[in-house]
């Protein structure tokens, strides 16, 4: 309770002389200008930078990529569409396999490279629902842009349906069986 006395209570003892206050002269205030210290100067550029770096951070995450974040592919669909156009050739089975083998390890290494980008795959068979976009297409174009789709065998080709076109022309052109063609 010391502090709450009044003038009236201190004792002579302890009477200290004022200081006096004076006012700086104008050639004092002119000469020494107001001086920042190091810690706002610090705390600015470390404000602006974390601003600067939210900044960038939103953008790599947010909006960067223009292929979508998840995405399907139907992929039971393209092995399909390649193993029947395959069955259609005249290819030995040997070269089958190998061309089969090249196919599936670039379907394998576009999927790998899109999950590297971030990009989630679902196998289309399994999405039940949702708005999740297709890529099959995507795909498709991607990976037959480095194993060739096999091409179709001509009808005078070797093969079981060369041959089998060759019976029925034959046997249509030497016998009428009654029906209009």
């Amino acid at each position: 309770m010391a502090n709450n006395r009044t003038a009236s209570d201190a004792s002579p003892m302890l009477d200290l002389p004022e200081p006096e206050l004076r006012e700086p002269e104008p050639s004092q205030l002119a000469a020494t200008p107001p001086r920042l210290g190091w810690r706002p100067v610090a705390l600015v550029a470390g404000l602006v930078a974390a601003g600067l770096w939210s900044v960038w951070i939103t953008k790599s995450v947010m909006g960067a990529s223009s292929e979508p974040r998840l995405a399907r592919v139907q992929i039971a669909a393209l092995i399909t569409e390649y193993v029947q156009a395959q069955a259609r050739t005249a290819t030995p089975p040997e070269q089958v396999t190998a061309e089969t083998r090249a196919f599936m390890a670039a379907v394998q290494h576009d999927l790998d490279s899109r999950g590297r980008k971030g990009q989630v795959v679902l196998v289309g068979e399994a999405v039940l629902a949702g708005n999740v976009p297709d890529i099959t297409a995507d795909v498709r174009k991607a990976v037959y842009a480095q194993v060739r789709m096999p091409q179709t065998a001509s009808a005078a080709a070797g093969g079981v349906m060369g041959a089998m076109r060759k019976a029925m022309a034959g046997s249509e052109g030497g016998q009428s069986n009654g029906l209009a063609h």
